[in-house]
C-alpha cells in the first residue's frame, strides 16, 4: 500500500470499529483526567501546614505516580490497540475486554519499548543543544581577547556552524525515533523481546519507511490538534468576552469542560496513529519479507489440514 492507501485503510478500520479502538483508547485519557479531577478537588481543600521540604516531595511523588500511571495505561493502550488491529485487519472479531487481555503479558516488554525510545529520542535532543551550546560559549570566549573585526567573522562562521549542526542533529533525532515507532507491533505480533523489537523497528523502517512514518505522525498530529482545538472552542471564545475567574462562577465550569474536551479529544484521535503505526508495521513486512505469502501459504496448509481430517475414514 501507498501511504495514502494505508491513511485511507486506517481510517476505514476506525470507522467501521470506532467503538472498539474508542473504548481501547480511552484509558490514558482517563488517567489524566482523574489526575486533573483530584488536582482539581485538592485545590478547593485547605492544605495542612507542613514545611517546605514536605511539600516539595510531596509533589514529586505525585508527579512520579502520575507519570508510572499514564506510562502503564499508554503502554496497554497502544498493545491492546494494536492487537485490535491486527485481528479487524484480518477479518477477525475482537473485543475491548480480549484486546486487555491478552496484552496484559506483554506490558512490562511495550513499558520497556516505550521508555527505551523516550531515552533515546531524549539523548539525540540533548546532543542537540549540547552541540548548539558549546559552539556559542566557545565563540564568547575567544571574542574577549580578540579584534572587531575577528569577532564578526568568529560570530558569523560560528554561528553557521552552529545552526547547521542544530538542524543536522534534531533531525537525526526525528528520524532515530520514527525508526522505533514499530517496536510496539513487532512486540505484539512477534512476541519478541524489547531489545529484538527495537532492531525489528529500525530493519522494517529502512529505506523509505522512516519517511512514510514521519509522514503519519505529521498528520495524525495536525488532527489530533485540530479536534482538540475545536473542542476547547467554546472555552476560548467565553474567555475573550468575560472573565473566567473564581468571582465571575464560570471557572469551574470552563475547567470542567476543558478537562473533559481534552479526555474526548485523546479518546477519539489516540487511537488515529497507533492505527496507521500497525498497517505500516504489515506492509513494510509485505515489502521486505512477503509476509502476505505466509499468511497466504499457512491459510492454504490449514485448510489442507481441515480437508484432510474431514477426509479421514471414522476410527
Amino acid at each position: 500500500m501507498s501511504t495514502g492507501q494505508v491513511l485511507d485503510r486506517t481510517f476505514h478500520l476506525y470507522r467501521n470499529n470506532f467503538l472498539l479502538f474508542a473504548g481501547i483508547s480511552a484509558l490514558p485519557p482517563a488517567v489524566v483526567l482523574l489526575a486533573q479531577a483530584a488536582s482539581s478537588v485538592l485545590s478547593y481543600i485547605p492544605a495542612p501546614q507542613v514545611d517546605n521540604v514536605t511539600a516539595k516531595t510531596l509533589l514529586v511523588l505525585g508527579v512520579i505516580v502520575m507519570v508510572v500511571a499514564y506510562l502503564l495505561a499508554l503502554s496497554l493502550a497502544t498493545g491492546a490497540t494494536v492487537y485490535a488491529v491486527s485481528r479487524t485487519h484480518l477479518g477477525h472479531s475482537v473485543r475491548i475486554s480480549e484486546s486487555y487481555k491478552v496484552i496484559r503479558p506483554l506490558l512490562g516488554r511495550i513499558v520497556r519499548i516505550v521508555v527505551s525510545v523516550a531515552i533515546r529520542f531524549t539523548g539525540a535532543f540533548v546532543v542537540a543543544v549540547v552541540v548548539g551550546f558549546v559552539p556559542i560559549t566557545l565563540i564568547r570566549l575567544l571574542s574577549i581577547s580578540a579584534d572587531p573585526t575577528t569577532v564578526r567573522i568568529i560570530a558569523w562562521g560560528g554561528g553557521l556552524l552552529t545552526v547547521v549542526a542544530v538542524i543536522v542533529c534534531v533531525l537525526w533525532a526525528i528520524r532515530l525515533y520514527c525508526s522505533y515507532q514499530l517496536a510496539v507491533p513487532a512486540c505484539v505480533l512477534e512476541l519478541r523481546g524489547a531489545v529484538d523489537c527495537l532492531k525489528r523497528s529500525r530493519f522494517l523502517s529502512k529505506g523509505k519507511g522512516v519517511q512514510r512514518i514521519l509522514l503519519v505522525l505529521f498528520l495524525t498530529a495536525i488532527l489530533t490538534y485540530v479536534l482538540s482545538l475545536a473542542l476547547s472552542l467554546p472555552v476560548l471564545i467565553l474567555a475573550m468576552f468575560t472573565n473566567l475567574d473564581r468571582a465571575s462562577g464560570l471557572a469551574v465550569p470552563a475547567a470542567v469542560w476543558q478537562a473533559i474536551a481534552g479526555f474526548a479529544a485523546g479518546t477519539i484521535a489516540g487511537p488515529i496513529v497507533t492505527i496507521a503505526l500497525a498497517l505500516l508495521y504489515y506492509d513494510e513486512r509485505v515489502r521486505k519479507e512477503a509476509f502476505d505469502l505466509q499468511l497466504l501459504m499457512e491459510a492454504v496448509g490449514e485448510q489442507t489440514q481441515m480437508q484432510a481430517v474431514s477426509a479421514a475414514p471414522p476410527a
